[in-house]
């Protein structure tokens, strides 16, 4: 167990679910690379549109182990007595209240504002119904998020036809990864074959190349989305034979993480040396939390 003084550490690891946490600001970059690249401004609105997505996504995190606690197993810190329901509940207020004030000190447009509080709303509502179609809109608003943090009149059609790929195939994709979590919580004889045409989603966000000016933007994404479908196959050729709950979890939180394939690939799709810089930063904080802190699921 880990203690910081009186305070335990790892609970409040589990709780964030720390191997996920990385690839939460990569949705609303991605979408701030495709509107700079038609005529957006504004890098520093970027990294702010990041932090500010790490935080909605931390507050759907608190949300929804605030209102599953009944229901929750004994995995989840909450429900086994780790966190006390009044830190969650303060732990909820504060991400959200951070996601805002950055937003706020980034003087980030409306349009920001407007799909923040959109996800907001989302979260909400999934975490009370778990629709999987709404869990992955989630992901897809945070990449719109993204986008509209760098808006500026100047951007065209060409770029509401690449925004709107990007979340659908992002949306798409957590849908998958939402399918392949039912049942998390107990043990399986082993899922069928479609188990890996769930992971061709990652292809669907390549639409958004197609309204690029330069064809050659296919590429990075491209390979993007290619590793980000091995990495998913990888992670669920295990569950053809029975399993265990615990590896399905294992499988969920891997596919999760096959997520960043996707998010560095399209960040790259910009001419911005900053964009690498920040993909960089993502890939070796995922890197070091899995290597640092393997025991932690990120389901």
């Amino acid at each position: 167990m880990w203690y910081n003084g009186r305070v335990k550490i790892r609970p409040w690891l589990q709780f964030f679910r720390l191997p996920n946490l990385p690839t939460a600001p990569g949705d609303a970059l991605v979408g701030a690379a495709f509107f700079l690249s038609f005529g957006g401004e504004g890098f520093a609105q970027t990294v702010a549109a990041g932090a500010a997505a790490l935080g909605l996504y931390m507050f759907g995190l608190t949300d929804n182990d605030i209102v599953g606690a009944s229901a929750d197993g004994p995995e989840r810190p909450l429900a086994r007595g780790d966190i006390s329901p009044r830190a969650a509940w303060t732990a909820r207020a504060l991400c959200l209240v951070v996601a805002g004030v950055v937003g706020a000190c980034a003087r980030l447009p409306p349009a920001w504002w407007g799909a923040a509080l959109a996800l907001v709303g989302v979260i909400f509502t999934y975490n009370r119904t778990k629709s999987k179609w709404l869990m992955g809109l989630c992901r897809g608003l945070s990449v719109v998020c993204g986008a509209f943090a760098v808006w500026r009149p100047a951007c065209d059609w060409n770029a509401i036809g690449a925004l709107a790929c990007l979340a659908v195939g992002w949306t798409l994709y957590i849908v998958a990864v939402t399918k392949l979590s039912e049942g998390e919580e107990r043990d399986s004889d082993g899922l069928a074959g479609w188990r890996f045409a769930w992971g061709l989603a990652t292809f669907v966000p390549l639409g958004a190349c197609a309204f690029m000016p330069d064809p050659r933007a296919l590429l990075l994404p491209a390979v993007g989305s290619s590793f980000a479908f091995l990495a998913w196959c990888v992670a669920v050729t295990p569950l053809g034979g029975a399993h265990t709950a615990a590896d399905r979890r294992r499988a969920v939180g891997q596919t999760v993480g096959a997520l960043l394939y996707l998010q560095v690939g399209f960040m790259l799709v910009t001419p911005c040396r900053e964009f690498l810089v920040l993909a960089v930063v993502l890939w070796v904080a995922s890197r070091l939390v899995r290597r640092l802190a393997p025991e932690i699921s990120g389901s």
